[in-house]
């Protein structure tokens, strides 16, 4: 039977948590129903994270009692080491949970037996937050992008299936904690509309080494971020983007950043990763539009026609099997000359078939922003009217293609 009336009643009594911030120094003190007996244990920071060294000491203001006392600290993993008179120093795992952590004293008496008092000494362990770089550990693969719109890698779209964010988690550095990312996807149709965008959000950390302390850590995330509730665990490596309806010579574009509605700090607008691609498509085309011809020369004109202020034509177009850029000179067939889509008559409209030079295309493949269903330039066109006889026309056109 413990005889002593410190192991009696040890803890019986115990403050709360008291911080100093000048030296980072949190006491619990310790009171038993002897007065003259008092144990006080203090840590040296408010915080700590994985990797950092502890250091604990206790104090007695009554050295008198017998017994001996050790500290033990309720982290899987960790030691602490006896370093002098009464002070202990131990290392916080890297693979620690974050969470609190309660520090106990282990006291054996004089007859050799063990007893184990809880105390409210807390060590608080955080994970770090900060945000890693993402050219350290993200990659966009099997194919590589370009870092802007005008000069988009072409790529079949095989290859467009075959894309995905890949996260290199090694190189993510230890004190990095988790990276919580958002990846967007946007689609810009030939024509120059923007299709709405798709979002994901992602979370990856650098591996424990330990596939089930992986798994613990993602479901920990998964459950805390409420907008992370879907993420899958094949997602902490790679993410797959869609791609299921291209059109076309349509752009993707794939944005990457940190999501910093978790990450709490300044935003570094410079701290992302966006490639574009586009979508190769036939090198054969046709197309239709509708446009305000001028006569400039006819070559019959002592035999007059009124001519409309309306024509509508197919076009045949060869595209640039790279750029997906039209080439400015086309052909196409074409109804000419009508003052509305029913309107053929004698002296008015007719059918013509026409070589087109396109001024507006040729801006375009200069790669000056140009909106693409605009269309202005010239046409030579063989003009069969109604009822008159057949010429040959030089016409300027504005227009617009669907």
């Amino acid at each position: 039977m413990l005889k002593s009336k410190f192991f009696k009643s040890i803890l019986i009594c115990a403050s709360g948590l008291l911080i100093s911030h000048a030296q980072m120094k949190t006491t619990v003190l310790i009171q038993s129903t002897n007065e003259d007996e008092r144990i006080s244990v203090s840590i040296d920071k408010s915080v700590y994270f994985p990797g950092d060294t502890i250091l604990l000491g206790i104090q007695r203001n009554d050295s008198t009692t017998a017994g001996i006392i050790t500290p033990i600290l309720s982290i899987t993993g960790t030691t602490l080491k006896s370093i002098g008179h009464r002070k202990y120093i131990g290392v916080i795992p890297q693979t620690v949970t974050p969470g609190l952590f309660a520090v106990s004293l282990r006291v054996t008496d004089p007859g050799g037996r063990r007893f184990v008092y809880e105390t409210d000494c807390i060590v608080a362990v955080e994970e770090y937050q900060d945000v890693e770089q993402l050219s350290r550990y993200v990659s966009i693969i099997p194919e590589k992008g370009s870092n802007t719109l005008r000069t988009a890698v072409t790529i079949d779209r095989d290859q467009a299936r075959n894309l995905e964010v890949r996260f290199q988690r090694d190189s993510i550095r230890p004190q990095m904690g988790p990276q919580f990312v958002r990846i967007t996807t946007t689609v810009l149709l030939r024509d120059g509309i923007a299709t709405p965008s798709y979002e994901r959000r992602v979370v990856s950390f650098r591996s424990h080494g330990d596939a089930t302390k992986d798994r613990a850590m993602f479901i920990q995330y998964r459950t805390a971020y409420g907008a992370y509730a879907n993420i899958r665990p094949e997602e902490l490596e790679r993410v797959l983007v869609p791609v299921d309806s291209l059109p076309d010579w349509a752009i993707l574009g794939i944005h990457v950043e940190p999501d910093y509605t978790i990450k709490i700090g300044a935003v570094d607008r410079s701290n992302t990763l966006t490639q574009y691609f586009r979508v190769r498509g036939p090198t054969f085309e046709t197309g239709f539009s509708l446009a305000i011809p001028t006569v400039l020369y006819d070559s019959r004109a002592d035999d007059p026609t009124e001519y409309g202020r309306y024509c509508a034509m197919v076009r045949f177009y060869l595209t640039n099997a790279i750029t997906g850029n039209r080439f400015p000179v086309s052909a196409g067939i074409e109804i000419f000359g009508l003052n509305s889509p029913i309107d053929i008559g004698t002296g008015r409209g007719g059918f013509a078939m026409s070589m087109s030079l396109d001024i507006a295309e040729m801006i375009r493949i200069v790669n000056i922003g140009f909106t693409k269903k605009v269309n202005i330039g010239v046409e030579l066109a063989p003009f069969f009217p109604i009822k008159k006889k057949a010429r040959m026309l030089f016409v300027s056109e504005f227009g617009f293609s669907f």
